[in-house]
């Protein structure tokens, strides 16, 4: 390989490693009469005219032609091979999340829907209203009137005239499940109107409660069912329904789950004027 020496007389000296960088340091120079050039082969400095003459102009273009040309495709063929390598990646990159998501999504199968009641109140036991009734009767030595009679079986047997029922849809995938389309009816029977009644609805897992929710009914009629659509969605074993508390004025009447005798007399433990 030839090497030069090659200076402007401004920039320094440099040292060119062949011909065609040579020429194209000579070609960015405009003052071509102060290029100076070292001859390795002669050991000597010339100028710009006597390389000329060493090597001609026609040759330096023979020569630079070919190199500029042979040059160009290799920077494009290299752009193309980036692009490819690129595509192939993006491509690929997109089948791999494409097939993780299709093999780890939860694939949900329909499953029979969720029907239930709600169970009687701990609070409320069972209780013998005409045996009770006799027992005050005798007990006051007075015969009580029919309207606090129905009233007194009501307020102690609420749970078999206020019915509250459960309807979902449900799915499941392995051992998970979700319910969606929730329906909470509420069935009054008493032959009065309730006014309020807050209900809870809990969420099962693993045998145990892990979500609760309340819903707030008002002006619950006698003469129609009274039903509610949930929009929420629920996941666990199993969904459950229970009144929190109801409150009806029309017998004197106000429950509520948290305590066990609202008016002190466990004979008659659910009555109240509020």
């Amino acid at each position: 390989m030839e090497k030069f020496l090659f200076t402007d007389g401004m920039n320094g000296v440099r040292e060119v490693q062949s011909q065609d960088e040579l020429h194209t340091l000579i070609e960015s120079i405009d003052q071509k009469d102060k290029i100076r050039i070292w001859l390795f082969s002669t050991n000597e400095w010339i100028n710009y005219a006597a390389f000329r003459k060493i090597v001609p102009l026609n040759s330096k273009k023979e020569k630079l032609i070919p190199s500029t040309v042979n040059r160009q495709p290799e920077v494009t063929k290299k752009s193309k091979n980036s692009w490819l390598k690129k595509l192939v990646y993006v491509t690929g990159a997109a089948g791999c999340i494409f097939l993780v998501f299709n093999f780890t999504k939860i694939k949900w199968e329909k499953a029979d829907p969720l029907d239930s009641s709600a169970i009687r109140p701990e609070n409320v036991p069972l209780m013998d209203m005409d045996s009770l009734i006799a027992e005050i009767e005798y007990t006051r030595g007075t015969v009580i009137d029919k309207n606090t009679k129905n009233n007194l079986r009501l307020r102690n047997t609420w749970p078999d005239k206020i019915d509250l029922k459960l309807h979902s849809e449900k799915e499941t995938s392995g051992g998970n499940s979700r319910f969606f389309n929730v329906d909470i009816s509420i069935d009054n029977s008493t032959g009065v109107m309730l006014d309020n009644a807050v209900v809870k609805l809990s969420v099962w897992k693993d045998n145990k409660v892990s979500v609760t929710d309340t819903f707030r009914f008002t002006n619950i009629r006698y003469d129609k069912l009274l039903t509610r659509r949930l929009d929420e969605m629920y996941r666990g074993d199993s969904i459950s329904l229970s009144f929190e508390s109801i409150k009806a004025k029309a017998f004197n009447f106000c429950y509520s789950a948290t305590v066990k005798n609202n008016s002190g007399n466990y004979n008659d433990r659910w009555f109240c004027r509020d």
